[in-house]
């Protein structure tokens, strides 16, 4: 009883311990990555798929390392925007990288949203016995967005305890839906080669689901709100990526039990529904459970990743790095713009990019960052007393992540590839154009 107790008045005071920091990193990785990704991930590296989130999260382990030793060193939560402020002397690149972190959550939150649209289609049709046209799906993800920015500017957010209790209960339902998946396996789905894919397709699959991962580093942005934070807070980060690991391994491994390659190839945007439908014992219950599932993690996903990217777009205004509109709050301390305009790039990725766009993207803007945290933290291991050593490593993973995922798509998927360019090219140019525009007229800059 006291246990919950103590629970119950942090909730209320809104400092965080170690369940409410799980809770918030396995939120953050699982809350769309597992519903949205899944069949991607599965049609890139086929059966060998839980060896690519393997590596991923051994990966996003040493880079978690390079995070936590550079925010406990600087004492702030600006994550990786922050950390090459204190590497280069010009505050142009740090501004770079800034403007690409922001891309990338924007990226993550069309991930949600596309997922969210999906799955609402799904529902209808399995649940209410409606069969509404797939058109439907962009207007509804738009429109999910669009709702939460409403609710946002209004400063109405989820309960912190009701969210933390929800993320465990998802933990138990979908670690259950393994077990099951795995015990009751009936042989039904004819085994193919564990490498049916080619013996490197767990490399390019791990290079593409990176965006599964995301969200741990989140925990970073609340470092002032985190209890005992010198110990909280790399438990908590740890414990949470173990967990999401956990959680990916199974839950893939289960779904090449139960999904064969013509049923991926139909069902890739509701992969894991269709997986746990055909497990024998829960059939159609199965299939709603994780449908419903699916839906309130993926919006409450946005929701979060919503509330945080707008808080780090204002910082990275009030730094001079954006539009000073952007560092406008409102009474209630809001960023009204900020939300506006983050909101309106999130719906209009997710109604016009396909999901494995959209997966693509995010993947490559994460690794752009986790690539230059680890870089960060190997220059400044001698300041901040890492071990070098274990960001070396990690710079090696997402060194070779980021040219294998951009190899693979100018091999597979030329399109999907100049699209992504397209989008980071974009951002560096104009980028560049306010950089220079800034430089002639220091009054955009706030005092």
């Amino acid at each position: 009883m006291s246990r919950l107790t103590t629970w119950l008045d942090r909730s209320r005071s809104g400092r965080l311990g170690l369940p409410e920091v799980i809770a918030m990193g396995v939120g953050g990785m699982v809350s769309g990555g597992i519903y949205a990704v899944l069949g991607v991930a599965m049609r890139q590296a086929g059966n060998a798929v839980p060896l690519s989130y393997l590596v991923a999260g051994i990966i996003t382990l040493l880079t978690a390392y390079s995070y936590l030793e550079l925010t406990l060193h600087f004492g702030e939560r600006g994550g990786v925007f922050s950390f090459v402020e204190h590497v280069v002397d010009d505050p142009t690149v740090a501004a770079y990288v800034g403007w690409v972190l922001i891309v990338g959550y924007v990226g993550v939150m069309a991930m949600y949203a596309f997922a969210f649209g999906a799955y609402t289609l799904t529902a209808a049709r399995a649940i209410v016995g409606i069969h509404l046209p797939q058109l439907l799906r962009p207007i509804i993800s738009a429109l999910i967005v669009a709702a939460f920015v409403g609710l946002n500017v209004r400063g109405v957010h989820e309960t912190g305890l009701f969210e933390d209790i929800a993320v465990y209960v998802k933990v138990v339902i979908l670690l259950s839906l393994s077990a099951l998946g795995v015990v009751f396996y009936d042989g039904s789905v004819t085994a193919l080669d564990f490498f049916d894919k080619g013996v490197f397709s767990p490399l390019t699959g791990f290079a593409v689901i990176f965006v599964s991962y995301e969200g741990f580093q989140l925990l970073v942005y609340d470092y002032e709100d985190i209890e005992n934070v010198e110990r909280v807070l790399p438990v908590g980060m740890y414990a949470a990526i173990l967990l999401s690991m956990l959680i990916y391994v199974s839950v893939s491994f289960m779904a090449t039990l139960h999904l064969t390659p013509a049923q991926l190839l139909a069902h890739q945007e509701v992969a894991l529904a269709e997986a746990v439908s055909n497990i024998p014992v829960l059939g159609g219950a199965g299939f709603v459970l994780v449908i419903l599932s699916a839906m309130k993690s993926t919006s409450s996903g946005i929701n979060a990743t919503l509330f945080g990217t707008s808080r780090l777009v204002h910082k990275i205004a009030t730094e001079g790095a954006l539009p000073r509109l952007f560092s406008f709050r409102n009474r209630e301390g809001i960023p009204v713009y900020s939300l506006l305009t983050i909101g309106g790039l999130t719906a209009a990725l997710a109604a016009l990019g396909t999901l494995k766009q959209i997966t693509e993207f995010g993947s490559v803007a994460f690794l752009l960052s986790f690539t230059i945290t680890n870089y960060t933290s190997v220059v400044l291991a001698d300041e901040t007393g890492a071990n070098r050593l274990i960001p070396t490593l990690g710079l090696l993973g997402t060194g070779i992540a980021l040219p294998t995922v951009l190899y693979h798509l100018y091999r597979t998927d030329v399109e999907i590839l100049l699209w992504v360019v397209g989008i980071f090219t974009f951002v560096f140019l104009v980028e560049s154009l306010y950089v220079e525009r800034r430089s002639f007229n220091p009054a955009d800059v706030d005092p």
